[in-house]
């Protein structure tokens, strides 16, 4: 199926996010499946099972060993995660999602193997991405929430392209430019429709059975957002350097300019 790869308005990106994640929810589900679901089902398991069960009135000394006592647990879950998980996963959907955009074969296997190969550059952007943040946060908050936008598009750019560190944070930037509106908006709208699904599983009685669904939930909200931003990169993309007519350029068999077409999927 062939996508419509062109400067999006919201409506245009939400749109076809959707139809990404419709049409490839199986192997996108199976990228999750590797390392993000089991990871997710494994922590709240052991979380259930390690949290003591507190009286109705606890005492503060009482809150507080039950804090202890978790944290023992959950602190290697987190680095775990933050290390591992997140960033392997991330970049293996967001090379299996720009593949699928682009008209490409893709599968879970070799959105794994890019992933692997970036994410030394994906962990090191990521932490110049965090000091950027902190560092704009203490200078009257404002800085840090640009930064933010500014660099939103990092993770696109370093799995992608194979750029990394600052030269990767200065081309978030670029291609942010004029489109900060649009990723507003388009957070705002996933934020509601994520977290009003994921609120209906806290409802489920039985502890387990919430973890699980909770999982799975959460696998398709972060499939769903990926998609979303991998639409948003290749936007942006069309709109500073036409992207879009590169692509059209190729497929009729016109030799494209180099400056329009160097990064695209990188080597």
């Amino acid at each position: 199926m062939r996508y419509a790869i062109r400067e999006l308005g919201l409506g245009g990106i939400l749109d076809q996010s959707v139809q990404l994640t419709k049409n490839h929810f199986g192997v996108l589900l199976a990228v999750t499946a590797i390392l993000l679901i089991p990871y997710n089902l494994i922590s709240g398991f052991v979380t259930l099972a390690v949290t003591p069960e507190l009286p109705p009135n606890p005492t503060p000394e009482q809150i507080l060993a039950a804090t202890a006592q978790s944290m023992r647990f959950l602190i290697p879950q987190v680095l775990i995660g933050a290390y591992i998980v997140i960033p392997l996963t991330n970049a293996a959907l967001v090379y299996c999602i720009a593949n699928l955009y682009l008209g490409q074969s893709a599968s879970v296997a070799g959105s794994f193997q890019r992933a692997f190969r970036r994410i030394l550059g994906l962990i090191g952007t990521w932490f110049l991405l965090g000091l950027a943040i902190m560092g704009g946060m203490l200078l009257c908050i404002v800085p840090g929430i640009l930064a933010a936008f500014w660099f939103s598009l990092a993770t696109q750019v370093v799995v992608i392209e194979g750029i990394s560190g600052f030269p990767a944070l200065k081309r978030s930037r670029d291609l942010m430019k004029g489109n900060i509106a649009t990723l507003f908006a388009m957070s705002l709208v996933l934020g509601i429709i994520c977290g009003t699904i994921g609120a209906g599983a806290g409802y489920i009685p039985q502890p387990h059975v919430r973890i699980v669904v909770s999982s799975l939930i959460q696998s398709a909200a972060t499939i769903l957002w990926s998609a979303a931003a991998v639409v948003f990169y290749f936007s942006c993309r069309c709109k500073l350097e036409q992207f879009d007519l590169a692509l059209l350029a190729q497929s009729v068999g016109v030799e494209a300019s180099a400056d329009t077409i160097q990064h695209e999927l990188g080597p």
